[in-house]
């Protein structure tokens, strides 16, 4: 006859023995933060593409508008739409876009010649030019944009990021590029 206590230590020690299971513990284990890693380095790769078309979309309307001699505002909001364009497959609706012609006059104060935005305000008066990029009596176009970036998986990443991006170009075919209605 087997006593109780020897039967509880008897079963605790093949207990302890049996490894029947153990894959399925450690894969139990595993698998939750893989498949969290794994989501999240595809969230990261998406907002980073997100990104880089903000930026990429910002360069080119600025370049855009820098090749031409003159520009209306309906040729600047032309140059927008194909800049809605380049932020594909991402929505268009959250990118702002604003294009800024700034001349530094020859008392060195950099002024905003015209200016256009969309889902941005357009710039007048005085605007700061980083040092060195022109000189008096020289023009520069700017080009900004701000994008903001909601992940699909917000309920578990809250909150949205904001994509930016500026980026100054030389008129190609002029000194100055007027805006004839701006």
């Amino acid at each position: 006859m087997i006593r109780p206590r020897h039967a509880a230590m008897a079963f605790c020690a093949r207990f302890l023995r049996d490894a029947r299971g153990v894959a399925a513990v450690e894969f139990a284990l595993v698998v939750p933060p893989l498949i969290a890693c794994y989501f999240g380095l595809a969230e990261f790769c998406q907002a980073y593409m997100a990104q880089k078309r903000a930026q990429h979309t910002t360069s080119q309307v600025a370049d855009m508008v820098a090749r031409a001699p003159t520009t209306t505002r309906a040729e600047i909001d032309a140059v927008m739409d194909v800049g809605s364009l380049i932020m594909r497959p991402f929505p268009e609706a959250p990118l702002q876009l604003r294009v800024t012609s700034i001349t530094r006059g020859t008392d060195g104060i950099a002024r905003v010649d015209w200016s256009r935005g969309r889902g941005m305000t357009a710039l007048s008066g005085v605007q700061t030019v980083p040092a060195g990029l022109i000189a008096n009596g020289e023009t520069i176009i700017m080009g900004e944009s701000q994008y903001v970036y909601d992940s699909p998986i917000g309920r578990l990443l809250p909150g949205v990021t904001n994509f930016g991006g500026r980026h100054y170009l030389r008129p190609r075919l002029t000194d100055r590029i007027p805006c004839t209605d701006c």
